[in-house]
């Protein structure tokens, strides 16, 4: 059974005869990995043929930067990534040929250029302190997070955890209230001018940007760098993916376990596919069907055994 797809407009450009660059841009947890084992082995054959065919593939998450950096060195991707739900893009040093404005090479660390959209983890700390001493605090924030609780919450290995307490423009929130008070919560981060953002596991509170204002940024730099006819999928899974999902030329929705699928409208430029299998298998199945249509799929991409 194919994929759920809102029309056929992938397929007639993806085969007509104006060549498409493909730009892939992913959600992580639940999406290219595992939402329980965090488990990529399903789609390291397409990966590999997408690296082959030069389509870049950029990891978009809620992650951190050192998250992003040992997960992008395990999948061997080479291109630029997004942290923090669109916080800070990471582009690695010579990779555009033309300069990015106002992005900047810490001391230290001159591998990437970064370039920062989010707000500093302190003055959301500082925020939920306020706001905690009025409404109380029904979440368990990262920032007073151990590490064995944040294991004990998302199934990562010490070392993992470790990596993802060292937040720079969000803080995560385990929310352990009643649905009226995250409602409340969210309202008044808004109203702060600041955003939330639910994620598989939980809520983000971060500044006013969000994964699809990185993405577009960021498609951005690789047409000023001369790509053209720029082709963009994404993929997601959740309700913080909806803002990258909603930029996209085409929108991957991959199926969770515990949850319906999030809903977008297709758009005449936006083609809305939600895929039957789950993770990283949902992954494998859309966008190998969307990069390499069916006549020459099985060629270009081998199932992982």
């Amino acid at each position: 059974m194919a994929a759920e797809s809102s029309n056929t407009q992938c397929d007639q450009e993806a085969t007509g005869t104006t060549k498409r660059s493909w730009l892939v841009v992913s959600d992580l947890d639940g999406t290219l990995l595992d939402h329980f084992d965090y488990s990529h082995q399903p789609v390291d054959a397409l990966l590999q043929a997408l690296e082959a065919a030069d389509i870049p593939v950029v990891l978009n998450s809620s992650k951190t930067i050192p998250e992003m950096i040992a997960l992008r060195q395990e999948l061997e991707n080479r291109h630029p990534f997004i942290c923090e739900n669109g916080s800070a893009i990471l582009i690695p040093t010579g990779y555009f040929s033309t300069a990015v404005a106002d992005a900047f090479v810490e001391p230290g660390s001159p591998e990437f250029l970064i370039l920062e959209t989010g707000t500093p983890r302190d003055t959301l700390v500082r925020y939920l302190q306020a706001d905690a001493i009025k409404h109380g605090a029904p979440y368990l924030a990262f920032s007073r997070a151990s590490t064995a609780d944040i294991v004990e919450a998302t199934g990562l290995s010490a070392e993992q955890a470790e990596l993802a307490q060292r937040r720079r423009y969000s803080e995560p929130l385990l929310w352990q209230g009643t649905d009226d008070e995250r409602k409340a919560f969210r309202e008044r981060a808004r109203s702060a001018g600041l955003a939330t953002l639910q994620g598989g596991r939980f809520l983000h509170l971060q500044g006013p940007t969000d994964k699809g204002r990185a993405t577009e940024l960021l498609r951005r730099c690789y047409e000023n760098d001369g790509s053209t006819n720029i082709a963009l999928i994404c993929a997601g899974d959740s309700e913080n993916d909806l803002d990258m999902l909603a930029v996209a030329n085409v929108a991957v929705i991959i199926r969770a376990a515990d949850r319906p699928p999030p809903k977008l409208e297709k758009t005449p430029g936006r083609e809305v596919i939600v895929s039957n299998a789950e993770g990283p298998l949902g992954w494998r199945e859309v966008i190998g069907e969307v990069v390499f249509p069916t006549s020459t799929a099985k060629s270009k991409v081998p199932k992982n055994k």
